[in-house]
């Protein structure tokens, strides 16, 4: 991509955020991302194949420190333990509670988000960091090798957001070394893909 076409894509993830902060995601149009953007609304489409793509960058853009942590956890197979490599990783992940949460109800109740399917294959993102992980710790014979690590990732991930009932941290209390509850959680389920 070019660096003018990297400035609009930045400009239109940047406006995304802006107006999802000022009017929430149902009331977040691409026609309103792109006027705010100065672009065409095909210009948006060229950048970002839909509107759900657009969002969860945006997500992502807001919480890139999360993100860099997390791209780092499939080379930490074999440190550690993989309870606290879990748990460390959930700590990360539950900080994005307070942006993921809003959108997963916007996707609930937007037919335009809603009929948006991911791509088949590997998981995109963070959740496919957390499956290469626990690959990873399968290889080493950490884990169960018959449990599929593509479905464990979404497990722990819908168990993280499944114990969204704990309200959320304030940004200066985000990055504790454990979420109440995410320890025991993860030591319950490590029971289950523990090795045979």
């Amino acid at each position: 991509m070019s660096a003018r076409g990297d400035a609009t894509r930045t400009k239109l993830v940047d406006t995304t955020i802006r107006l999802v902060r000022e009017v929430g995601y149902a009331k977040t149009t691409t026609r309103a991302i792109a006027q705010a953007a100065g672009v065409a609304e095909g210009t948006l489409y060229r950048h970002f194949p839909d509107k759900a793509t657009l969002f969860a960058e945006a997500v992502l853009q807001q919480n890139k420190h999360v993100v860099d942590w997390i791209e780092t956890l499939p080379a930490r197979a074999g440190t550690a333990t993989v309870a606290t490599n879990l748990t460390d990783c959930l700590t990360h992940l539950a900080t994005l509670r307070a942006d993921i949460l809003p959108l997963e109800l916007a996707i609930l109740t937007d037919p335009e988000l809603a009929r948006v399917t991911p791509p088949p294959g590997a998981l995109p993102g963070p959740p496919g960091r957390l499956a290469e992980y626990l690959r990873a710790e399968q290889d080493l014979g950490r884990l169960r090798a018959d449990a599929d690590p593509d479905h464990c990732a979404v497990v722990l991930l819908a168990l993280l957001f499944g114990m969204a009932m704990h309200p959320p941290l304030p940004p200066d209390q985000r990055l504790l070394p454990a979420l109440p509850g995410i320890a025991d959680a993860v030591d319950i389920l490590l029971k289950g893909l523990a090795p045979q």
